[in-house]
């Protein structure tokens, strides 16, 4: 009888092993993923499409962090990876971003209530995915929220919105207004909607973080090395908390 129990535990614990949701998180510079890394207990590393993913456990739940590096195709890259050979359940990318949205300041959060690309050409839209803008996912979007209502998490203000991406570093006024005419987002940032993009057609909810760092403009250059450290690290923080709070 005790090996008869021992054997039915041993089913449910691989079970378990094997229905666990597995977090796939992203973060476009080492910066962004740098906490995540140092908190995680690393089981193995795999090297894929020029990029080190780490496997493991965060906050006591299954995950793999990388740092995809900068731009749409080596997001879009990993994360298909990492959804469809690796079979994540979900995908967040967390990091910076330049803020555009009236009354956004920097160390301000955004949450991706939905992305686009800024640079996407209208006929774009006749091919599939047929469509301008990619949803964030409303449960993982809800999780955000409540997380960064908590005391402590946040340096500045937080807002749900639209977030812009394009294979361009937005610095100056000129591009920055051309932008926000074109689209009206809240931030402006290289990576969300092709990570957003990959999550839609593998079925997988998708939620994008960004801490502002700067605001695109004439002054984001100088901005930007001022702030990246703390603005990635909260993002980074948010994901930690988020791990924490799910499904409690």
């Amino acid at each position: 009888m005790p090996l008869l129990a021992s054997f039915f535990c041993f089913a449910i614990l691989c079970v378990m092993e094997e229905t666990a949701c597995t977090w796939a998180i992203l973060g476009a510079l080492d910066r962004e993923v740098a906490l995540l890394r140092d908190r995680m207990e690393i089981d193995h590393i795999e090297q894929a499409m020029g990029t080190e993913f780490a496997f493991g456990t965060l906050m006591g739940r299954p995950v793999a962090v990388a740092c995809c590096g900068v731009g749409k195709v080596n997001a879009a890259a990993c994360a298909t990876w990492l959804l469809c050979a690796r079979g994540c359940d979900l995908i967040l990318n967390a990091g910076i971003a330049g803020a555009v949205g009236h009354g956004l300041r920097t160390l301000d959060v955004v949450a991706s209530r939905e992305l686009c690309f800024h640079d996407q050409d209208p006929v774009m839209l006749k091919y599939f995915p047929a469509r301008r803008f990619f949803e964030g996912d409303p449960d993982l979007l809800a999780l955000c929220r409540r997380v960064c209502a908590k005391p402590g998490i946040l340096e500045g203000a937080y807002r749900e919105g639209r977030i812009a991406t394009g294979d361009r570093f937005v610095a100056d006024r000129t591009t920055r207004d051309r932008i926000v005419a074109d689209c009206a987002p809240d931030c402006v940032e290289m990576e969300g909607a092709a990570i957003a993009h990959v999550a839609f057609a593998a079925g997988k909810p998708c939620l994008v973080i960004r801490t502002m760092s700067d605001c695109a403009d004439d002054d984001a250059d100088a901005t930007y090395d001022d702030f990246i450290e703390r603005a990635a690290d909260q993002s980074a923080r948010i994901v930690l908390a988020m791990l924490e709070e799910a499904d409690q």
